[in-house]
This record gives structure tokens, sequence and C-alpha cells, in this order.
């Protein structure tokens, strides 16, 4: 294998470097750039899946907060671009983190406990040691939705207005950085999502009104290298345990992991998923 030397520069015979948190997303992303053509050398930050060993050509298991040993990982194997994936639950992990020079340095950058303001500090360290940060997307495009109906049935006419509703709703709120999803029911929203994620808004939702409809979107400038939103079969049960009918993501701007299993438990539930576009001023 050819390593790089010289920062920037990337070569389908580079080893790629993948920093994982929660969730099976790391684990997609690294066999989908295995199949690429990449060797991939694996830094686990928060404990993830533990299907990422097995799927890695390197694998590394570091504390979040040590990025000088993150970054010296990735060196010893000439890694240049390096990819994000997984979850962080951002108030835990702040909370009991030690940090390193590295990630101190970040820390003094961070104006707010905002993702992208946290994220691009991060970041920032990294590309300042010489890496490229690459976009999941390149090796997962076949998780990013087209238009259409993804379930086996489609929405009712009432699911459609509200997905229609849901969808201004969600990106308004996304537009604000509280969160990215919504749930609405009859053209009033039910809950927001802000710190505790998705899934714990859909089931806060539940706990509110039956039938409710669940939208997520992405926000209008979320850097789609590493931020894209992400849903699974976990949303999809959490939907029917809150006994939603019907959800509906963002086409092009999400990431619909697992597709066979949350086809599969939406048709369980009787539940219809949907990729929509929405209308931006941005875009």
């Amino acid at each position: 294998m050819t390593l790089l030397d010289s920062p920037g520069r990337t070569t389908p015979e580079a080893p790629v470097g993948l920093i994982a948190g929660h969730g099976s997303l790391p684990v997609e992303v690294a066999v989908s750039a295995r199949r690429h053509g990449r060797q991939v050398v694996c830094v686990d930050v928060l404990g993830g899946d533990p299907k990422l060993q097995g799927v890695s050509d390197v694998y590394y298991a570091v504390p979040f907060g040590d990025l000088g040993e993150i970054i010296e990982a990735f060196r010893r194997h000439g890694v240049r671009e390096l990819l994000l994936a997984g979850k962080v639950d951002k108030l835990p992990t702040i909370r009991n983190v030690k940090l390193d020079a590295y990630a101190l340095r970040a820390a003094q950058r961070v104006l707010d406990h905002r993702d992208t303001s946290i994220l691009g500090a991060i970041l920032a360290v990294f590309e300042e040691s010489g890496f490229e940060i690459g976009s999941q997307t390149r090796y997962i495009a076949h998780l990013v939705p087209a238009p259409g109906v993804l379930s086996r049935r489609p929405p009712s006419e009432r699911e459609m207005a509200d997905i229609r509703a849901g969808l201004r709703f969600a990106a308004e709120v996304a537009k604000l950085d509280i969160g990215q999803a919504v749930a609405v029911r009859k053209g009033a929203v039910v809950a927001v999502e802000a710190a505790e994620g998705t899934d714990a808004m859909i089931r806060r939702a539940g706990s509110l009104a039956d039938g409710v409809v669940v939208v997520k979107v992405s926000r209008p400038h979320q850097d789609p290298r590493y931020d894209l939103p992400v849903v699974g079969p976990d949303t999809l049960r959490a939907l029917s345990e809150a006994r939603g009918t019907a959800l509906a993501v963002e086409a092009g701007r999400a990431i619909l992991l697992e597709r066979d299993q949350v086809i599969a438990a939406a048709a369980g539930a009787d539940i219809a998923v949907v990729a929509e576009v929405v209308p931006r001023a941005d875009a």
C-alpha cells in the first residue's frame, strides 16, 4: 500500500481514517469504504458498535477527549482523509470527557454548545494537523433516499397534509438550530426535537397524542460531509411505540440506515415512510 507524504492529498491507495461514534452508521461507512477499495483505520471514540473492529483494517479505541492520540493513530498509518460517522450524545459527553492539549485548544474556540460550534472547533484542529475532512456520502450514497414513497403503503391524504405542514415547521426549527424533527397531528405541532434527540421526542409526542406524523429535515447549512440527519430501525421502533402513523425525511439530505429493517418495521406497524423535497430559500 502506498502512503502519502504530503497533507491534503488523497489517492485510492491511501487508507481512510474513520472517527466513530455510537450506532450502526460507522459500520456502514467502514464496509462501504472498503468496497470502494479503501483500507479503513477506525478510531472508536465512544465504545461504539462491536462490529467496528471486524469491519476495519485497523482499529483503535481512544477516549473522545484525547485528540492528540487520535491524530497520532491516524498519522501512524499514513491517513490523510478523515470521515466522521455516528451519534455523539452531546450533553453526557461534554460533562464527562477529559480533555488533552489538542482538545483544550478546540474547547477554547467553542462559543456555545451547539453541535455546529463543537464539531467545527474539533474539525479545525484536525485540519490544522494536516487532515482533509472527507464526505460520508462519497461512500454511502446508496443510503441517501431520493424523493418518493419508501414504505409499502403511501401516506393517506390526512398524513400527507400533516407531512407538508411538518416540512414547513421542521425547516423553521432547523433554521433556528433548535432541532431537526417535529411531530404533527391535524396540522398542529405536538412536539419539537431539542437536545434529547429524535427518538426521545417521538416518545414524548406519543405521550401527548395518538396518530402523530414525524418529519425530519436537515439544517439549512448543514455540512453534508459528516452531519446529515439519520433515521433507522430505532426511529421506526419509537414511532410504532408512540402509535405514530407516518415518517417523512428530507430527500437527498438524510441517511436511511438499514433500509430493509426500516421497511419491514414500517409494514409491521402500518407506518408510511416517504422522502420529500424541502423548498428552501438557501437552495
